[in-house]
């Protein structure tokens, strides 16, 4: 796949999630917005890391958050049941060998061997979250996304360093 039908792709393929709860396409979240957040988000966190002392490396978890979707853009946005049915990481490691281009920074993210890793992790579900904010208060019911992810990121939150940016990660969600 040329790299300009993957950018196409990316900036033009809404997340499946947001349109099975109601969100029109028009307004739905596409895999690039999606990344783009999670990327700014995962530099964010990075730097609160750093301010309290924990190394890690800020270009290199939002390099990571970035590309974290990417192989959606071959794919397509698999819905949560179709997830659960086949191997979707096997399957998205395969697009990003065909696209040529983030296998590693895929790879590393799905092991979550590295923090920078983890970093991007708690990015993408954060700002899963913070979209269902904004569908919410526009009236769409995005509880049961909202939900899960929430749970995810309390639990990554309740472990160290992230424990360290509690605060500061709650406070994106509303949370006080």
């Amino acid at each position: 796949m040329q790299l300009e039908r993957l950018l196409t792709a990316c900036k033009n393929l809404a997340r499946t999630g947001w349109m099975q709860r109601g969100v029109p396409p028009s307004m739905a979240e596409t895999v690039s917005s999606h990344s783009f957040e999670a990327s700014v988000l995962a530099y964010a966190i990075s730097l609160k890391l750093r301010e309290k002392g924990v190394e890690v490396n800020p270009d290199h978890a939002a390099v990571i958050a970035l590309f974290h979707d990417v192989g959606e853009s071959v794919l397509g946005d698999l819905p949560k049941w179709a997830s659960r049915r086949v191997d979707k990481s096997q399957a998205e490691l395969e697009a990003y060998r065909e696209l040529g281009i983030g296998e590693e920074l895929f790879k590393e993210y799905k092991e979550r061997n590295t923090l920078e890793a983890k970093v991007a992790r708690l990015s993408d579900r954060l700002s899963t979250v913070v979209q269902a904010n904004r569908y919410a208060k526009l009236g769409f019911d995005v509880r049961e996304i909202a939900e899960s992810y929430l749970k995810e990121i309390n639990e990554m939150l309740s472990s160290h360093p992230f424990d360290l940016v509690k605060d500061f990660v709650q406070s994106l969600i509303g949370v006080q």
